[in-house]
């Protein structure tokens, strides 16, 4: 995630008086979304040029180390003991300093000790929340300030918790897929760099010794070992050149898009990546919609769970098919990523009123789906990735025994 910024503003309220202020957050689209979300028209956002007293304020920094620490599973808790002592009756003031005392994350307390700060300062419990972007997503925002608007707090900080428990369960899928891969890789660079290094120079010097013909293979590969072996001083620095240059690229945008391009087009990926992003875009439509959250913002929020320049630009066409005064259906009919059978089912839904339900089962549809894929993904990687290493180690292996295999050669000398 990218750091917090301090931006300036200026809008005009819904009375049409000019407003301006400063508001904390990511990026110029959040500050956007949130005061389009309190009913404002944006006239100019721009980012405040700090000074350097300012650039040192210990306390913001303080907040945002919290915030970068804590986890996902703290957040889904906070929502879901914070409902349940809310719909007992317990104030909402009351229900933050017990979990305050509780909490055993100490960064998370200091989440939750500022918003009980700010809720007796009078501010709302939505603006609270929304000086930790790092820590509650622009869509819990969206919810907290619907829910204030119309008493349902705690039943919408259940579904919230339902929410973020499935975004966790998904996201594990996905992760847990490319797991397996990552280590097998890993461990098939360990392997092959520990042979290379440790155990082909003893069997070089043995062959020398015995001024061995030896095989094409074999030659080729005490090569490679006595290049890795010898000629650290050249690849270290050149490979440790190769990564930084690769990491500063992939967090550009024309890396960005490669990557995103790769997930979307590669064989088995592909399908993946595809139901991760409608399950997420519409279990998050199905629960905005639920709470009456604006549609613009409730597409720019989704513009966030997508995470893909491909999908943003996507996102970017339908809002503003949707501010020309098209409807939600029409815009997702030519959207690129949305399935034709899928485009379908939410046109239906919104000329019978039932947009919420389809979405939601559009997104159950889909999480059944991903776990298809993530299976399907992972059934194929794992002999692939057997068959890769076991070519790699075993050529090595080969290329190593072929001079022993002749060893009445090898002893000659001939």
């Amino acid at each position: 995630m990218s750091a917090q910024s301090t931006y300036n503003y200026k809008a005009r309220d819904t009375g049409g008086a000019v407003v301006s202020g400063s508001i904390v957050a990511e990026s110029a689209d959040e500050v956007g979304a949130r005061l389009r979300a309190e009913g404002k028209i944006v006239l100019s956002v721009r980012e405040h040029a700090m000074r350097p007293a300012e650039a040192l304020d210990v306390a913001q920094i303080q907040r945002r180390e919290s915030a970068k620490r804590v986890r996902t599973e703290d957040v889904i808790a906070f929502c879901q003991q914070i409902s349940v002592m809310l719909e007992t009756g317990v104030p909402l003031s009351e229900s933050l300093s017990v979990l305050c005392k509780q909490c055993p994350n100490k960064d998370f307390r200091r989440v939750l000790q500022a918003l009980n700060d700010d809720l007796h300062n009078g501010e709302p419990f939505s603006t609270a929340m929304a000086r930790w972007p790092r820590v509650f997503p622009g869509m819990m925002i969206s919810l907290m300030k619907a829910s204030e608007a119309s008493g349902t707090m705690a039943m919408m900080l259940g579904r919230i918790g339902q929410y973020l428990a499935r975004e966790r369960r998904t996201i594990r899928q996905i992760k847990g897929a490319l797991a397996y891969p990552s280590f097998m890789i890993v461990t098939g660079l360990v392997v092959t760099g520990f042979l290379m290094a440790f155990v082909l120079p003893r069997f070089a010097g043995i062959y020398a010794q015995r001024s061995a013909s030896l095989p094409a293979p074999t030659k080729v590969l005490m090569a490679i070992s006595d290049f890795v072996s010898t000629q650290y001083v050249i690849y270290g620095p050149a490979l440790v050149t190769v990564g930084l240059v690769v990491f500063v690229w992939a967090r550009r945008p024309s890396g960005r898009r490669a990557r995103d391009w790769f997930r979307l087009r590669c064989p088995g990926l592909r399908a993946m990546f595809a139901h991760f992003y409608l399950s997420r875009s519409c279990r998050t439509m199905a629960t905005l919609l639920s709470a009456g959250v604006n549609l613009l913002d409730i597409i720019d929020i989704c513009r966030g769970v997508t995470n893909n320049v491909y999908y943003d630009d996507m996102w970017d066409d339908m809002a503003r098919g949707v501010r020309e005064g098209r409807r939600l259906s029409e815009a997702v009919l030519s959207a690129p990523f949305i399935p034709p059978n899928v485009a379908a089912m939410i046109a239906a839904g919104e000329r019978t009123g039932h947009l919420e339900g389809v979405m939601d089962k559009i997104a159950t549809h889909s999480e059944e789906e991903l776990e298809t894929a993530v299976k399907q993904v992972t059934a194929f990687i794992e002999p692939v990735m057997i068959l890769i290493m076991g070519l790699v180690i075993g050529g090595v292996a080969i290329a190593l025994l072929l001079p022993i295999f002749s060893m009445s050669s090898v002893l000659s000398g001939g």
